[in-house]
């Protein structure tokens, strides 16, 4: 399993996009505003799983259960929609949010998984 397979690369890149536009002050539209909380989940669940493959099963290819990446989508609901908005002032409650997260864990077990089953023929 590689770290840095298209899918992957492209959470990057689209989260470099964001954060130079931000920098200058340029907004980049539902890219700034929705598309990094979709790209979220997967890329947090790809990271993790490489990880666990390689440090933990020492293995070419694991990949979290469905289970692992919904678990992912209430955490980040809960702590960036619902306790953040409560502290901070940077950090506002948006139910199109938590949609992402849930639709960004669904697009990491349907879409992405299935790219990395086909890729090591799992």
């Amino acid at each position: 399993m590689k770290l840095f397979d298209p899918f992957f690369t492209l959470y990057l890149l689209v989260w470099i996009a964001v954060k130079i536009s931000r920098y200058y002050d340029f907004s980049i539209g539902i890219v700034n505003g929705y598309l990094t909380d979709f790209l979220a989940v997967p890329a947090m669940s790809h990271l993790g799983s490489y990880l666990i493959s390689v440090f933990y099963f020492k293995q070419n290819y694991y990949t979290y259960p469905i289970s692992y990446s919904l678990l992912s989508a209430v955490v980040l609901s809960a702590l960036l929609e619902g306790i953040m908005p409560l502290f901070s002032t940077q950090y506002t409650a948006d139910f199109v949010d938590v949609v992402c997260y849930f639709s960004g864990a669904l697009f990491y077990e349907y879409i992405h998984k299935f790219y990395l089953k086909k890729r090591y023929a799992i």
